[in-house]
């Protein structure tokens, strides 16, 4: 079977050859109208199955799906809205998003997904709503959301994300509204970026403009910032102790003398004293260590002299002896 690359026709043709039934009827417990399949809380353990081909509106959620059948899933070439909330979803990839192209919400919340990779979601390209949150996320590859260039809402709340690459948010230029509280966020320095940007979201006006204007600013700033970080307030460090309860977007302002600051003139001078330090400290070291060795080696001599001397007294004496009792 050939790898799908095109559009979505070519999908359906080749699971038309491997004899998969194409059957329009509403799947069981299911409620069904033109363009809307809801299978809101029916106690599904599985996709469901046989879902009409013209369905525009899927509702799956409060159900006990572990995963997406990417079989069913794509036969829908059709599908706009998608919501798999509340469910056991752990693991989605590309292959189950390849006829979604024209897929403008998805809404994988409360499920138990734990890393968003960098081809989750390429052929999701006119992606409006994205929302992950109250997962189990720990990770979102820095190019997850390149080909969402379209989106306009990201939810990542109540996961486990303890750094965000900025670069993944910049790229959305559309973005209205990301969603960020509730994570373990490290306000580190590895963190700075993000509270960076979020600082600048916050305030992008008021750096270039007069004294004068500053106020408007500030009121331009304020309603430009809840269009990015809709829970600024609930955007906060969890780590370590002295930053916790601080917003991610002021924890550069915590950390700036540590991670950003250039080094002043007394920080140089500091390190010329503690290198100068460090050296004569070798010396002496070092001159200590050179006459212990000296005396070591002066003690091994004199003893060795004196061993040599004893040696030559008794040989004397010996041949003394024999000669004395030669004569008798």
């Amino acid at each position: 079977m050939f790898l799908y690359l095109g559009k979505s026709h070519g999908l359906l043709w080749e699971l038309l050859l491997m004899g998969v039934s194409l059957a329009a009827d509403c799947p069981p417990m299911c409620m069904c109208d033109i363009f809307k399949v809801n299978c809101r809380s029916k106690g599904l353990n599985a996709f469901p199955k046989s879902l009409p081909l013209s369905t525009r509106y899927l509702d799956l959620s409060d159900n006990s799906i572990s995963e997406i059948n990417s079989l069913e899933l794509n036969l829908l070439s059709d599908l706009v809205h998608l919501d798999c909330s509340y469910n056991a979803i752990s693991e989605i990839s590309s292959l189950d998003f390849l006829a979604g192209m024209k897929l403008v919400y998805l809404d994988i919340s409360y499920n138990a997904l734990k890393k968003i990779g960098s081809t989750t979601f390429e052929r999701l390209t006119r992606l409006i709503v994205l929302k992950l949150n109250n997962n189990k996320i720990q990770e979102v590859h820095q190019r997850a959301f390149e080909s969402n260039i379209g989106l306009r809402v990201l939810d990542l709340r109540n996961n486990s994300l303890s750094f965000l690459n900025v670069s993944l948010i910049k790229r959305l230029h559309g973005l209205k509204s990301v969603y960020l509280s509730g994570n373990p966020w490290e306000c580190q320095c590895t963190i700075k970026l993000l509270s960076q940007w979020l600082m600048e979201s916050k305030s992008p006006k008021i750096r270039h403009l007069a004294v004068e204007k500053e106020a408007q600013a500030i009121v331009e700033a304020a309603q430009h910032w809840r269009h990015y970080l809709a829970d600024n307030e609930d955007t906060v460090c969890s780590r370590p102790k002295s930053m916790v309860g601080i917003p991610v977007s002021e924890a550069l302002s915590k950390i700036f003398y540590i991670c950003v600051a250039p080094l002043d003139y007394f920080d140089y001078i500091f390190f010329v004293m503690v290198g100068f330090t460090i050296f004569i400290s070798g010396i002496i070291v070092a001159s200590i260590v050179g006459l212990f060795m000296v005396c070591l080696e002066r003690h091994r001599m004199v003893t060795g002299n004196e061993d040599d001397i004893e040696m030559a007294l008794y040989q004397r004496r010996t041949s003394v002896v024999r000669s004395s009792k030669f004569k008798v």
